[in-house]
């Protein structure tokens, strides 16, 4: 797990009274066990924080994460799979998956990254096309 996560953000995008908002109410429900309720938290096109209903982060989340996404944050199937999820360590995003554009950013300090580069994933640096995500949070959104 990413160091000093606590919490994640997803979307289900459903049409109203049809299949699709079965489903999506149906995975809500499944996460409200690890609810967290409404907190402030970085918004992803850098305008400040915003108010977002969150789930708490450890390691039972992660098994129903994985559970949901049949292991693939990158599984996308609008209407009928989550998508776009967001990791905070406290208020600021730390990691970024745009699943229908099979994008992720990730945010680490440099000694973070330094034991990144270990793994062996390929990767590059720099933003993804489609992200929306500033680089680095905005200080002035964080009161620094």
């Amino acid at each position: 797990m990413l160091a000093g996560a606590t919490v994640f953000t997803v979307n289900f995008f459903f049409v109203k009274d049809e299949e699709s908002e079965r489903l999506a109410h149906a995975f809500y429900q499944r996460l409200s066990t690890f609810s967290a309720g409404e907190k402030l938290l970085e918004n992803v096109f850098g305008n400040g924080l915003g108010s977002h209903e969150c789930w708490v982060l450890n390691d039972e989340s992660v098994e129903a994460i994985l559970t949901e996404t049949d292991g693939n944050l990158f599984t996308y199937n609008v209407l009928y799979k989550p998508e776009d999820w967001l990791i905070y360590a406290g208020d600021q995003i730390v990691l970024q998956v745009v699943s229908h554009e099979q994008e992720v950013t990730l945010r680490l300090s440099e000694i973070q990254y330094s034991e990144f580069t270990k793994l062996g994933i390929p990767h590059k640096q720099g933003q993804p096309q489609w992200s929306g995500l500033p680089e680095r949070p905005i200080p002035t959104a964080f009161g620094n």
